[in-house]
């Protein structure tokens, strides 16, 4: 959930200018006589820009907000109601609560969503869990009991994540996909069933092409033995914003699909870091990265009701660099990653920016000047009914408890009225859990004798 995901031209663009450049290709051999490859370019890029406005509009229409057309004027408050009517069709909610968030979660967090996935133990390159460390460790705790007895409590349910962005891990995760899936369901059960989780979510952010069809097995694996070991268990993996509409990317997600209960799109980490700029835009004027864009690719590639478009409860503040002009501001450095709850706290005039349909703050500190692009409850409310709009499954959040009680963000998530409840999935039986774990020791135990170590 954490490591850099910015890829600056969108997938869409990035078609159109590969398709060019191969026409270009053509037109030098003679082998093509039509409009010229800048013409089709030109018109593919007016037919995107003419989707993304259509879809912008389509969203407003839903949100009862009047939203300003200058750049830089003050952001809008959210009104009592903020969709006009609630949206027609609850959806469902997903909220990730990383082990350092849950002391810090309000009624509203269990009350406006339908699941809270608990981040969670860090996988290794084995496909175990490594159990030291508060994500693992914490799972004994009073606070992770709390969560869940709540959490079932208000009809919610409750995931279990495994996680990691090391390439290693990921390396030595995907060089046996079947044995690491026996591996992790093995780890995985015996915990779903003591702490009594409904699932399980997977965040594995890899970057390599060429992992690309391992990680697709991996999880294929997983779901199955997952599946064997009570069939109702919920199972997300969540997935990078340019996923569908790049072939090379890390996650093929419509081969991914089919083994999932929900793709969790993680739509944040969009800024370009040497611009001040915003992480989950609703649009883009260069048709770059954005939740628009995002939605239009998936929705050709996976069917809308796997997706759950993920929204940042966070921003991210730049420091511009000495020297800036004022049209074209530039940043010093990498932004810091920001909570909703720590920008609201400051409490600066929030202003409106047009072309991402997002707020923002600028100020002065240190002698030096600020911009902190974020999201807030009108920003979160047009993405909710981009969601609605295009029939996904519902929203999701990083992380439920950085918006520091602000109900207000819960409901922009939630469209207005409850989400949706899903019944609890009863925990997988204690044969069923026996098996998962002999299935895991075989497989370590093949892994050991293929490579000629002894075990240990």
């Amino acid at each position: 959930m954490t490591a850099p995901r910015r890829r600056l031209l969108g997938a869409a663009l990035l078609a159109v200018l590969v398709a060019a450049l191969a026409l270009a290709a053509a037109v030098a051999v003679g082998a093509f006589s039509g409009p010229t490859p800048a013409q089709i370019a030109a018109e593919q890029i007016a037919r995107l820009r003419a989707a993304e406005q259509r879809a912008v509009r389509s969203a407003e229409s839903l949100v009862a907000v009047r939203l300003p057309h200058r750049s830089g004027s003050p952001a809008p408050d959210p009104t009592a109601a903020l969709f006009r009517p609630p949206l027609p069709a609850p959806h469902q909610v997903v909220g990730y609560v990383p082990y350092w968030t849950m002391a810090g979660l309000t009624p509203a967090d269990y009350t406006d969503v339908s699941t809270l996935a608990y981040y969670g133990p860090t996988l290794l390159a084995s496909g175990r869990l490594a159990t030291v460390g508060p994500g693992y460790t914490d799972l004994a705790s009073g606070a992770l009991a709390q969560l869940v007895a709540r959490s079932h409590a208000a009809g919610d349910r409750v995931l279990l994540t495994a996680a990691t962005t090391d390439p290693a891990v990921i390396a030595g995760l995907l060089a046996d996909p079947a044995a690491s899936a026996a591996r992790l369901a093995g780890a995985l059960l015996p915990l779903v069933a003591a702490h009594h989780f409904d699932g399980v979510s997977l965040d594995v952010e890899g970057r390599a092409t060429a992992q690309r069809h391992g990680y697709t097995a991996f999880v294929a694996a997983l779901s199955a033995r997952l599946r064997r070991a009570d069939p109702h268990l919920e199972l997300v993996v969540d997935v990078y914003p340019q996923s569908a509409g790049n072939g090379s990317d890390f996650f093929d997600v419509a081969a991914l699909a089919p083994h999932v209960d929900l793709l969790f799109v993680m739509a944040y980490d969009m800024e370009d870091p040497t611009v001040p700029s915003a992480g989950a835009p609703l649009a883009s004027p260069t048709l770059g990265l954005s939740d628009v864009q995002t939605v239009l690719a998936y929705e050709k590639a996976v069917p809308a009701s796997k997706l759950v478009l993920g929204i940042p409860f966070y921003g991210y503040d730049f420091t511009l660099a000495a020297g800036r002009s004022a049209s074209h501001p530039s940043a010093a450095g990498p932004p810091i990653a920001v909570t909703y709850a720590a920008i609201a706290a400051v409490g600066r005039p929030a202003r409106w920016d047009t072309g991402s349909y997002t707020p923002y703050t600028s100020f002065s500190a240190g002698g030096r000047a600020h911009e902190t692009f974020y999201d807030n409850a009108v920003s979160i409310a047009l993405k909710t009914a981009l969601a609605e709009k295009a029939g996904l499954a519902g929203t999701g959040a990083w992380a439920l408890g950085d918006e520091g009680g602000d109900a207000t963000l819960l409901q922009a998530l939630d469209g207005g009225s409850p989400p949706v409840r899903l019944p609890p999935v009863p925990a997988p039986s204690p044969a069923a859990v026996a098996a998962a774990t002999a299935a895991a020791a075989a497989a370590a135990a093949a892994t050991t004798a293929a490579a000629g170590t002894p075990s240990g």
